[in-house]
């Protein structure tokens, strides 16, 4: 491996050990002291707000006791999966917190993805209970399937699994007691591989603990904060706040809108100070006209990332909203944010509006370097390159898979991203190609592979290749190339049946387009940067009029 000494402009912050704090000002040891240490100094503070009301942080404490006490009598044991299949809700947060307190594992999975899907992760994972959350109790014959699984638990109370409250509710709230080591796993996140193989993502309680430390350093919450993430839990950026409320007492909102109007509606009705929404949504919240006239007096942070974000669009959201936005780039295998756009850099000065297409500055405690993806050696300030980080977050690897990542956690610490980007002198980092062409549509992350080696499978289908294109809608969404096999016929309303068939929705192609050959290098290469500018030139904006 070629190395070179690091150029100024690549390094914006040397590591150094730093940790969550406690209101006492104690450090965080790991997940489950969390709430416990929460639960000591605020017991009457209300945790969480949802459509029955407030439920304070003594009354969650005793529910994830609860959680706890029915794992250890499952034989749940230190170092078992505990997986949650759901959305956002209670019982997300009472599993999260009582595996945490038994040594168990946290496997959050995408309640959105196809059962067949679930089933591949569960395998994988190996859990030893499943529970399912409101209204997914129809993915219960897939966790059943597993060989490993010994109980499925569901809030619907399914046939043939376990009602939730009944399983938790005989057990008497006493908290066991498990005292992990912060280095040790604690939450399993999955995420698409680039080969179409979901990876499991282990990040430990030091990994969270400090990544709640550059949290509550940039973005202040306190007891009376009332935080919501319209972002899925099993999200790293969703988790991450849900996280950063209880280590600062904060009110969670768990209570859901279903239209854009609703969203605005209950970000003003409940007063919430601290918002995370990926870009999709935001420009959504602008395009709505009640958000002009909305009373936005008690937002104070909105935090977005997650994906590309047109400059009016936040020069447009500064001005309607008029609160602190910070933008952050992250990823799961870096704990969530790594990056800051602060508050200050999105204020109006001409002079440095460049800022605004920029994700930011490493936050402290992480080291930022983009490289020769070949080499590895640092590229001059303003060159692309690939972006490595540094930095107490980075995760512990993936499971039970240690050639890939050995692949991506390199000796000194420093973990490939797979993203493209470039440094300015000042150390502000921008996104560029993605080197893993990974699709980011509305938050969720779509890799190409997984949909052509779906695509491919069609008898119909000589070759095809999928790339994002932008959607007013989700930001960004999946459309594929496709070379028909000699003779046969094949509508584009064919292929998107049978993609819809064997796909989550959010991951199927918006469109398809035809042509006698996929463009190559002389090697063979595909040329994915050609296509995706191919189609910016036939100005392709999807609608994506179903809604998924």
């Amino acid at each position: 491996m070629s190395t070179q000494p690091i150029a100024p402009a690549a390094l914006t912050h040397r590591v150094h050990p730093f940790h969550a704090l406690h209101c006492d000002g104690t450090p965080v040891d790991g997940l489950a002291d969390i709430l416990r240490r929460r639960t000591a100094s605020t017991p009457e503070q209300i945790a969480f707000l949802d459509e029955r009301g407030g439920t304070t942080f003594a009354d969650l404490d005793a529910r994830a006791s609860q959680v706890a006490q029915a794992l250890l009598r499952e034989g749940v044991l230190p170092g078992d999966r505990v997986a949650y299949i759901g959305g956002n809700a209670p019982s997300f947060l009472e599993v999260l917190n009582g595996a945490a307190r038994i040594g168990a594992l946290a496997n959050p999975v995408n309640n959105r993805l196809r059962p067949d899907e679930v089933g591949a992760i569960l395998a994988d994972a190996e859990p030893t209970v499943v529970v399912l959350g409101a209204g997914d109790s129809g993915l219960a014959p897939a966790a059943q399937a597993v060989p490993s699984v010994r109980r499925v638990v569901t809030i619907d109370g399914a046939p043939d699994t376990a009602a939730y409250e009944a399983w938790i509710g005989a057990e008497d709230p006493v908290d066991p007691g498990y005292a992990c080591s912060p280095h040790d796993p604690i939450v399993l996140f999955y995420t698409s591989g680039t080969t179409g193989r979901p990876k499991g993502i282990m990040l430990s309680g030091d990994n969270i603990g400090q990544a709640l430390a550059t949290t509550r350093e940039e973005i202040v919450l306190t007891t009376e904060s009332v935080a919501m993430a319209p972002i899925p839990y099993f999200h790293i950026a969703g988790l991450g706040l849900a996280l950063a409320a209880q280590l600062s007492g904060s009110t969670l909102l768990l209570e859901q809108a279903a239209s854009v109007e609703g969203l605005v509606d209950l970000l003003v009705r409940a007063r919430v100070t601290h918002a995370v929404l990926v870009p999709a949504v935001l420009q959504a919240i602008l395009n709505a006209p009640v958000a002009r006239s909305a009373d936005w007096s008690a937002l104070e942070y909105v935090v977005y990332g997650a994906a590309p974000i047109p400059l009016p669009v936040i020069q447009q959201a500064t001005e309607v909203m008029s609160c602190n936005f910070i933008q952050s780039y992250g990823l799961t295998e870096s704990t969530g944010g790594v990056t800051l756009l602060s508050p200050a850099d999105h204020l109006p000065d001409p002079e440095h509006v460049k800022r605004l297409t920029s994700a930011g500055r490493a936050l402290p405690g992480i080291s930022l370097r983009v490289v020769d993806p070949d080499t590895l050696v640092d590229v001059p300030a303003g060159m692309h390159g690939e972006i490595l980080i540094r930095g107490g977050q980075v995760m512990l690897g993936y499971w039970r898979r240690p050639e890939e990542t050995a692949e991506v956690l390199l000796p000194g610490g420093w973990f490939r991203t797979g993203d493209g980007g470039s440094l300015d002198q000042e150390g502000y980092l921008y996104l560029h190609d993605r080197l893993k062409d990974m699709i980011i549509t509305g938050g969720e992350n779509v890799f190409p592979a997984e949909v052509e080696s779906v695509l491919t499978v069609h008898p119909a289908v000589a070759g095809v290749a999928v790339v994002g294109v932008p959607s007013q809608q989700w930001g960004e969404s999946p459309y594929a190339v496709v070379v028909r096999t000699p003779g046969a016929e094949l509508s584009e309303a064919d292929l998107l049946d049978w993609a819809r068939e064997r796909l989550a929705h959010f991951k199927c192609p918006v469109g398809v387009s035809f042509v006698e050959a996929l463009p190559r290098t002389a090697s063979g290469k595909l040329l994915k940067a050609q296509l995706r500018r191919d189609l910016a030139d036939d100005a392709l904006l999807t609608q994506d009029p179903d809604g998924r």
